[in-house]
């Protein structure tokens, strides 16, 4: 093996001794391990940071059962797609954070309504809990979406223009003049 590919060798196994440390609790490892986080951000979500994909995945494997990993990649695919398609192209920060949440609230709408489904006969105390639940759900979901829909509402620029008692308003309108 390469010098190089020993190194490597020896950082990753380091970093995974001081990981390892810093789960069980070891505090001796903590400056070691901010260290390791500032260097590959990436390792935050490995290690768990990306709570909004584990609670996506806890839920999908409650829904789909303990071995269907067909069922959780859909889901896993079908929220991504969900994302992907809510943020647009140049999602700001936090654009992307209420996405992600109105992502959340459209699955927990789902999971709800599939409990229900899921229910069959039930008690009428049974029935409005998971009615209950559907609503508060969903209402969720709507003031997520509406607070996205605002938040970019009020990131567009408009540009007004008044020429005697005519006025235009030009939204996402970008200004050159002559002189630059």
């Amino acid at each position: 093996m390469s010098k190089k590919k020993n190194e490597l060798k020896d950082t990753r196994e380091w970093a995974l001794a001081i990981i390892e440390r810093a789960q069980s609790g070891d505090e001796d490892a903590m400056p070691a391990l901010r260290e390791i986080l500032d260097r590959v951000p990436s390792i935050r979500e490995v290690l768990g940071a990306d709570l909004d994909r584990t609670v996506e995945y806890s839920i999908s494997k409650s829904l789909g059962g303990e071995d269907n990993l067909a069922f959780r990649e859909a889901i896993k695919r079908k929220l991504a797609a969900l994302r992907e398609e809510l943020e647009g192209p140049t999602p700001s920060p936090t654009e992307r954070l209420l996405v992600d949440r109105v992502v959340a609230c459209w699955f927990q709408v789902q999971e709800a309504d599939l409990r229900y489904a899921q229910a069959g006969d039930c008690s009428l105390a049974q029935a409005d809990y998971h009615l209950r639940r559907q609503d508060r759900a969903h209402r969720r979901f709507l003031t997520g979406m509406k607070t996205l829909a605002t938040v970019r509402k009020l990131g567009l620029p408009v540009l007004q223009v008044n020429i005697g008692e005519n006025q235009v308003n030009v939204a996402n309108a970008t200004v050159t003049s002559d002189a630059e």
